[in-house]
């Protein structure tokens, strides 16, 4: 009875997030990536992961970043997965310039520098970089943690990712960041 009733209580409570959000971000994400069925993809791959964690979440606290996040990575991920399989297919056509040991090296130098980077960032921003990159946690979990709000977490996340974005552009350059991160 009582396992019934909370799963009545979950379907309503996702039911009301999602009518108050989905338009929203089905707007927002056809806008950023003019693509229905990729954002379509994303959406529900996003409203996926929530219900899933639904019980994490705060009643009556605001869902939109917590989907915004995984509708926005999930789409982004399935960009990378196409332009390298573009580029994988351009290079079966025109016999592959460079060797995938050629390629491995690469990746792992842009790794070593990007450490670094990585490392060169102020104390907390590097903190808020690692937990939110290699540990997966939320703006909320990070702020928990580190005893600082939601918006701080953004703020140091913000001016991380800009930093690191302008340092490994100055050392490779733009065009080869990219092939680096979407072909190995």
């Amino acid at each position: 009875m009582k396992k019934e009733r909370y799963q009545i209580e979950k379907e309503l409570r996702f039911k009301s997030i999602y009518l108050a959000t989905f338009d929203k971000l089905n707007s927002l994400f056809l806008r950023s990536f003019k693509d229905q069925d990729l954002v379509h993809d994303a959406l529900q791959e996003g409203y996926l992961k929530l219900w899933e964690k639904l019980e994490e979440q705060e009643e009556g606290g605001d869902c939109m970043p917590f989907l915004y996040f995984y509708t926005r990575n999930y789409a982004l991920k399935q960009i990378s997965r196409n332009i390298k399989r573009d580029l994988l297919q351009q290079d079966l056509f025109r016999g592959a310039d460079q060797t995938d040991m050629e390629r491995e090296l690469e990746h792992k130098e842009y790794q070593v520098q990007l450490s670094r980077v990585v490392e060169d960032l102020p104390q907390k921003r590097k903190e808020v970089f690692r937990l939110f990159n290699e540990e997966g946690l939320s703006y909320k979990s990070i702020g928990s943690r580190l005893g600082i709000s939601s918006k701080t977490v953004d703020s140091h996340l913000a001016k991380a990712t800009r930093a690191i974005k302008r340092d490994l552009c100055s050392i490779y350059g733009i065009v080869k960041i990219l092939l680096i991160f979407f072909v190995c």
